[in-house]
C-alpha cells in the first residue's frame, strides 16, 4: 500500500488530489448550507472554513494519514465535492472514505455511486486492504441508506462521540466492507452503474418474456 497521490478516472468524474487551486469550484460548490448540517467543518461556503479544510487535508497527506481528492465533474471540468481516504493504516492494511461532500445539483446523479466505486477499487484491488470503514452522523437517514444500499455493513454506534459546530451531541454509525465482501459489492456497484448509462436496457424482456431487473 503506497500513499503517493494518484488520480482515479470514470465516466461521470475524475478524482484528483486536492489542491489550493480547487478552491474558487469548490466555494461555488459548497454554497448551499444544508450540505454542513451533519458535518464537522462549519459552512465550507465561508471563505475561511473552505481555506482551513483544504489546508487541514493537505497536511493530513503529507503526515501520511490521509488521501484527499477533488471531486471533478467530467462534463463541466469542474470541481464539484470533495472526498478522501484517511485514517490510513499500513501496519494493520485498512483505511476509512469520508470527509465526502458534493454540490446540491449532483446529488442523486450517480456522481456519489461512482466516486464510491473508485475508491472501493483502488482500496482493495490496488493498496490491498483488509477493510475499509465508513461513519457518519446517527441522523442523516440518507447517507445510511445509501451506505447500505451499497452493500457496507452496520457495526454499531458510538453513543456521544462527537459535538457538532451547532453543539449537538452527536452519535455515529459505522459501517465497513471487508477484503473477502468485496466481490459481491463490486458486482453490486458495477451493475448499478451499468444500470445508470443504459436504463432502458433494465426494462426490457428477455427472450423467455421474464423481465430484467438490477443489481
Amino acid at each position: 500500500m503506497t500513499l503517493q497521490p494518484v488520480i482515479l478516472e470514470g465516466r461521470l468524474v475524475r478524482l484528483e488530489p486536492l489542491h489550493e487551486q480547487h478552491m474558487p469550484d469548490l466555494l461555488h460548490a459548497a454554497h448551499d448550507e444544508r450540505l454542513w448540517q451533519y458535518m464537522f467543518y462549519g459552512n465550507l461556503a465561508e471563505p475561511t472554513y473552505m481555506e482551513a479544510f483544504i489546508g487541514s487535508a493537505i497536511r493530513l497527506r503529507e503526515a501520511g494519514t490521509d488521501l484527499p481528492f477533488a471531486v471533478i465533474h467530467q462534463a463541466s471540468g469542474k470541481a464539484i465535492g470533495s472526498t478522501r481516504f484517511r485514517d490510513i493504516c499500513m501496519k494493520h492494511m485498512k483505511l476509512e472514505i469520508g470527509a465526502t461532500w458534493y454540490a446540491s445539483e449532483h446529488q442523486r446523479t450517480g456522481i456519489n455511486l461512482e466516486s464510491k466505486y473508485l475508491l472501493l477499487r483502488h482500496a482493495f484491488e490496488t493498496f490491498g486492504v483488509l477493510r475499509a470503514q465508513f461513519k457518519t452522523d446517527i441522523r442523516n437517514a440518507r447517507s445510511r441508506r445509501s451506505l447500505e444500499k451499497m452493500g457496507a455493513v452496520l457495526e454499531g454506534v458510538l453513543r456521544r462521540s462527537a459535538i457538532m459546530p451547532d453543539g449537538v451531541i452527536r452519535d455515529t454509525a459505522v459501517y465497513s466492507i471487508l477484503d473477502t465482501e468485496w466481490g459481491v459489492v463490486k458486482q453490486g456497484l458495477e451493475a448499478r452503474l451499468q444500470q445508470q448509462r443504459n436504463p432502458l436496457e433494465f426494462l426490457l424482456p428477455t427472450i423467455s418474456g421474464m423481465p430484467h431487473y438490477a443489481g
